[in-house]
């Protein structure tokens, strides 16, 4: 196939998933949300800064962010093969712009936003967030396709990274210009246009019932066993799956590497001579990089295999990585920040991809949720633990591990036969 053909190809391929009319409302309010989002985070972050002058406090919100999908993402994959998803997405949307609306209330009311008030908010917001995942992942490829799953899975991360760095830009002018409480509002808007989004496009319910079910038998939705039996289910069905088995301990040890987001404006600063505007421009190569990763992906998985992805992205970010703790100059750090990025991106859509698909759709909540929070659970105690060594060691080490531990990860992808041949 030409170059011509492969290029007909990759546009087909957008255009098949544009004349979804169930894709484009659910890509289109996502793209919304995560917009609206990005003055909820500037918003708290500011409020609370404001309040307290203390970057403990808007470090705790940073680690309250994870909580609820440690706590919550397995329950929430629950729901998602027992209840109607598309139900559960358009209430908790509601739910969110309820909360969000809330806040901006008392903010209005009282004149400032305590900090505890801040903190609950957050996770409340994030708990709903959990609740949505699980059924939106499972949902997908009964609305695009198996076919058409890595690409359109690639237009969701390529445009909640857009939407995220304009709803930053505007949600830091607005607060600026006007105050907090229009950001707030801006955030809560969003989740109703969300929710509308999803009530007109035509979605599954639930998902098929399992093997253990039986065809005549109502059982009841939500008992303290039915939750315990079916979270025993969904952790068989991973573990009986070699594949999502070495997806699950390899996302793991991977998040391990997080301890490096906290550690960028040391490294600008002690290693590059930099400053805030080369952190900011830094984390916009990031957001570059991360657009143009989940373009990729589709067209790369079809060409290579999705494990192939995943295991060459992590090989090629862990080698951008150690390039990073060596470069002293700026250009060289951008382009490697961007390919890093980029490369990290394109496994993680592939990651998802390849979990979703080799799932029977009646286990895809839980399996998610099992992956989702399992996922997430090292990435607190990563950050605080890798900021503590950060005062003892030059930062550019901390850079080096993490491209080693990467490198080892990729190894460990690479040497997975179930990994390295899996395709969607």
């Amino acid at each position: 196939m030409g170059l011509k053909d492969k290029l007909l190809h990759i546009t087909e391929s957008h255009r098949r998933l544009f004349r979804n009319r169930a894709f484009v409302l659910l890509w289109g309010g996502q793209t919304v949300s995560v917009f609206g989002d990005a003055f909820f985070n500037l918003a708290v972050m500011w409020v609370v800064w404001s309040e307290t002058q203390s970057t403990l406090q808007t470090a705790i919100i940073q680690a309250i962010w994870h909580l609820p999908d440690i706590i919550f993402a397995p329950l929430a994959g629950v729901l998602a093969d027992r209840w109607d998803r598309k139900a559960i997405m358009v209430t908790t949307s509601l739910a969110a712009a309820g909360v969000v609306g809330a806040v901006a209330l008392l903010v209005v009311l009282v004149g400032h936003l305590p900090p505890v008030i801040a903190f609950v908010a957050v996770f409340k917001l994030n708990s709903l967030t959990a609740f949505m995942s699980p059924a939106r992942a499972s949902i997908m490829p009964s609305v695009v396709g198996r076919d058409l799953l890595t690409t359109a899975q690639g237009l969701f991360s390529t445009a909640r990274e857009t939407a995220s760095l304009v709803g930053s830009a505007a949600g830091g002018l607005l607060i600026a210009a006007a105050s907090a409480v229009w950001a707030l509002a801006v955030d809560a808007a969003s989740f109703l246009f969300v929710a509308l989004c999803i009530a007109l496009a035509r979605l599954p319910g639930r998902a098929v019932p399992d093997a253990a079910s039986h065809a005549n038998e109502v059982r009841p939705l939500f008992t303290p066993r039915l939750v315990i039996d079916d979270l025993r289910a969904g952790w068989r069905t991973a573990a009986e799956l070699p594949v999502v088995r070495a997806l699950l301990w390899l996302g793991v040890l991977v998040n391990i590497c997080s301890f490096m987001g906290p550690l960028w404006p040391a490294l600008v600063q002690e290693r590059l001579g930099g400053g805030a505007g080369s952190f900011g421009i830094l984390l916009a190569a990031g957001t570059a990089g991360g657009i143009f990763g989940g373009l990729a992906a589709g067209p790369v998985e079809r060409r290579f295999g999705a494990g192939r992805v995943l295991a060459a992205g992590w090989s090629l970010a862990g080698v951008c990585t150690l390039g990073i703790a060596a470069s002293t100059w700026m250009p060289v750090t951008l382009v490697l920040e961007l390919v890093e990025t980029a490369a990290l991106t394109a496994s993680m859509v592939a990651s998802g991809a390849i979990a979703i698909t080799s799932v029977p759709e009646a286990y895809r909540g839980r399996v998610f949720g099992t992956l989702r929070s399992l996922s997430v659970v090292l990435i607190p105690a990563s950050a605080l633990t890798g900021g503590w060594i950060a005062e003892f060691v030059e930062i550019w080490v901390m850079f080096a591990a993490g491209g080693v531990l990467l490198l080892a990860l990729a190894l460990a992808a690479w040497a997975n036969p179930h990994i390295r041949t899996a395709r969607i």
